[in-house]
């Protein structure tokens, strides 16, 4: 797995940055890609503890959103 920087331009002009945790492999001779969206986290660890206080955080309000951002990190712990 590695961290993949994708840096977002509008109008020619540098406008933000995100990172994409990435997993290759291979299937049927093919190369594939397994990707998990970061946000503006640099790195795995981070974003888990950041979203570990988010999920608590919107379980009372925002269940379904809670538990969509529990499935994603379900995933990135599985590609790390």
């Amino acid at each position: 797995m590695y961290i993949r920087t994708v840096n977002i331009e509008r109008d020619g002009e540098q406008y933000g940055t995100y990172y994409q945790a990435v997993r290759s492999y291979r299937e049927a001779g093919k190369v594939k890609q397994e990707v998990v969206h970061l946000g503006e986290h640099a790195t795995a660890d981070e974003a888990l503890t950041a979203w570990a206080y988010d999920v608590e955080r919107l379980q009372a309000t925002r269940p379904r959103k809670a538990d969509k951002l529990r499935d994603k990190m379900e995933r990135l712990r599985e590609l790390t």
